[in-house]
């Protein structure tokens, strides 16, 4: 997930930073959205998660 809020929700830079097929991505933050309940395309919610992410990374 960091890897897509990094790229601002652009599939083809995040997948190619994690080594993968678009589409896999695609597959696996689909599922992240249906776990959490969040529209992903939404800048403030990929905001919202990034800075999630980044305190927890602080904090671990």
């Amino acid at each position: 997930m960091h890897a897509y809020l990094n790229a601002n929700g652009h599939w083809d830079a995040a997948a190619q930073r994690l080594g993968i097929h678009r589409h896999t991505l695609r597959y696996r933050m689909r599922r992240v959205t249906d776990l959490l309940n969040r529209d992903l395309d939404d800048p403030a919610t990929r905001a919202e998660l990034l800075m999630a992410l980044l305190i927890t990374r602080a904090h671990s």
